[in-house]
């Protein structure tokens, strides 16, 4: 497919050129999460007796680490919208709106969501290996598959489960993301306030309805819609 909305090879150009101005950048921040990491799971295991961790400490470790991470690279996408230099830099780049769009959203969202539990799964089994050089305790490792499999999850429900999850996770990067756009300065706080403001309202708005304007006390029968079961007077 060749026009002026994607082209392959501009679009590989485009991913050629970010990585060799920001591969430093990306090896530092792998080195960074690997180490935040290795320091996290020490602390879990210190406070543990030095016992090693078991698969629920795994996935409840994992889970922490990488939504943050996760947020907070995603959270910082398209990072040449944040001064006027480098967005009138980046807006001359040889490529289309589309492209770049497609790029940040490939680099931040689709390319992050394997790599940052992969890195964790390393990470895990260095420092328990590590850590079995130096105390009694015997390191079990866990299977690559754990990454993704949710235990006591009834018969049944497995798709039900995988699938809100998944979406889950992609509505939360989705947002970020989106906030990434919208806002040029302090993208990640300015989006976070606004998620906060937005469930707060709910939530308030939630409780008007149900406490006050009596939508808690309705209990409708087969035949009936919005009966006040509790107060006969209305009726």
């Amino acid at each position: 497919m060749s026009s002026n909305i994607f082209n392959v090879n501009r679009f590989v150009l485009l991913c050629r050129q970010h990585f060799i101005h920001n591969g430093r950048f990306l090896l530092l921040s792998t080195v960074a999460y690997v180490g935040v990491v290795f320091i996290v799971l020490s602390i879990a295991q210190a406070s543990n007796d030095l016992v090693p961790l078991d698969l629920n400490a795994f996935q409840g470790v994992m889970i922490v680490c990488v939504a943050v991470f996760a947020i907070l690279y995603v959270g910082h996408s398209f990072p040449a919208f944040r001064s006027k230099e480098s967005t009138i830099n980046y807006l001359m780049l040889p490529a289309s709106v589309f492209e770049k769009f497609l790029f940040e959203f490939v680099v931040r969202i689709i390319i992050i969501i394997p790599i940052l539990p992969l890195l964790y799964w390393i990470t895990f089994h260095l420092q328990g290996y590590i850590f079995a050089t130096f105390t009694d305790a015997t390191f079990m490792p866990i299977g690559l598959e754990y990454l993704l499999e949710i235990e006591d999850v009834p018969d049944g429900y497995h798709f039900v489960i995988y699938t809100l999850t998944s979406a889950a996770i992609l509505l939360a990067l989705a947002l970020v993301f989106t906030g990434a756009v919208m806002f040029t300065k302090q993208p990640l706080v300015k989006t976070l306030f606004a998620i906060a403001m937005i469930v707060m309202f709910f939530m308030l708005y939630s409780y008007i309805v149900i406490e006050h304007l009596g939508v808690g006390r309705f209990n409708p029968p087969d035949k009936m819609l919005l009966v006040p079961m509790n107060n006969p007077e209305v009726l």
